[in-house]
């Protein structure tokens, strides 16, 4: 017990990692769960976009197509001026704007009734949104409707533009399935994603220095001549290490359950407690890590790049700064030999659980089992490397 002691007090000598690694950058991961936290709504409402039309035509069939554009949509008006247009696009004023062209109705009819390509459309989409490419979907879909109709009822442009509005209106019955388990928050995973950095970061740093304190030339000498049994010793330095994880695990999983998922921890206790599973591996993962780098006797300065490349890295992989889904193929199959990556599809797969039952939960426990693996192999290692290396220094 004095020797766990003893190791404890040599942590809390280096305060300054623990400041900066664990409170400082764990704050940067509640930060980007506030901002990324959404409103709760109680009914589906499809999504607006910001449309400008400017109608050249006049004809019946522009003005359908303007005012479908519109629907739903937050209609804004910009002046038929090439100067208005060039800085509605660059300020992004808008997401989407049409301008249909002077005589495009009667060209829609005569390219009908001949059997002709339809006259184009000029459409500006803003490079922000992914909306605007939806909505000039749309409209494209509702002009190709309309040229159908023309080509089938003829010159008739009223009869061509109520056809047009009555079959868009028309749609297939539809109902909502209810999720039996209650969804997490989005602010929760994006900050237990996030947090892969501080964790690595906070506790390999802590385990490393404290090891190198430990392998210097006195402290061992004093260690090795003390009666204490070496397995006690070696059980003394494993207490550290899973301390400093368990501190960095309570303190991060403590934090995002208290300020993001209050309400959660009620509502979906299942998922809650998977997450919290997830980063617990990751931090005994951390730990180990931070073992075998004391084991290669790394230096403080050496330790802190290291956890710092690694622990980004990780956590870059980990969907901590962009989903994974959004990753290419050659990233994600890079990204299966890290544990940051088996955890954070443990997170994900708890916050999108339709049913907290067993069935539904064992493939997110064998992801946190495989992530508690690279743990194992780590310690392994450093138990291999500090045999060889206290060997070659007796010899």
């Amino acid at each position: 017990m004095s020797t766990f002691k003893t190791y404890l007090k040599i942590l809390s000598a280096h305060k300054i990692y623990i400041v900066i690694y664990l409170i400082l950058i764990s704050s940067v991961g509640i930060i980007s769960g506030l901002g990324s936290a959404s409103p709760d709504t109680a009914e589906f409402r499809p999504a607006s976009v910001s449309v400008a039309v400017i109608d050249r035509d006049g004809s019946r069939l522009s003005e359908a197509l303007a005012a479908h554009a519109k629907d739903g949509n937050d209609a804004m008006d910009i002046p038929d001026d090439k100067l208005a247009i060039q800085d509605a696009l660059a300020r992004d004023t808008v997401s989407y704007l049409l301008v249909i062209p002077e005589g495009w109705g009667d060209a829609l009819m005569d390219a009908a009734a001949a059997g002709t390509d339809a006259p184009p459309l000029e459409t500006y989409i803003s490079y922000q949104s992914g909306r605007g490419r939806l909505l000039d979907l749309e409209v494209t879909s509702y002009a190709n409707a309309l040229y159908g109709n023309a080509a089938v009822l003829g010159g008739d442009a009223e009869g061509i533009a109520d056809a047009a509005d009555s079959a868009w209106k028309e749609s297939a019955a539809t109902s909502l399935i209810a999720q039996k388990a209650s969804p997490l928050p989005s602010s929760i995973v994006v900050a237990a994603e996030f947090s892969a950095y501080p964790i690595f970061a906070s506790v390999t740093v802590c385990i490393a220095v404290l090891m190198a304190e430990v392998n210097r030339a006195p402290v061992k000498m004093r260690r090795l001549a003390s009666p204490e049994p070496s397995r006690t010793r070696s059980l003394a330095l494993f207490a550290a290490c899973a301390a400093v994880a368990l501190i960095a695990w309570v303190w991060n999983f403590g934090l995002q359950a208290a300020i993001l998922g209050r309400a959660a921890i009620a509502d979906s206790p299942v998922q809650m407690a998977i997450v919290g599973a997830a980063l617990l591996a990751y931090s005994l993962v951390s730990a180990a890590a931070g073992f075998l780098m004391g084991q290669l006797g790394c230096s403080e300065n050496a330790s802190n790049a290291i956890a710092n490349i690694l622990g980004m890295l990780f956590s870059f992989l980990g969907g901590g700064w962009t989903g994974l889904s959004l990753l290419p193929d050659s990233i994600i199959a890079l990204a299966h030999f890290t544990p940051s990556y088996w955890s954070a599809l443990a997170i994900e797969g708890a916050s999108a659980m339709a049913d907290a039952t067993p069935a539904a939960a064992a493939p997110l426990l064998a992801d946190i089992a495989i992530c508690a693996l690279f743990g194992l192999a780590f310690l392994l290692v450093g138990m291999v490397q500090g045999r060889t290396r206290s060997r070659s220094e007796t010899a």
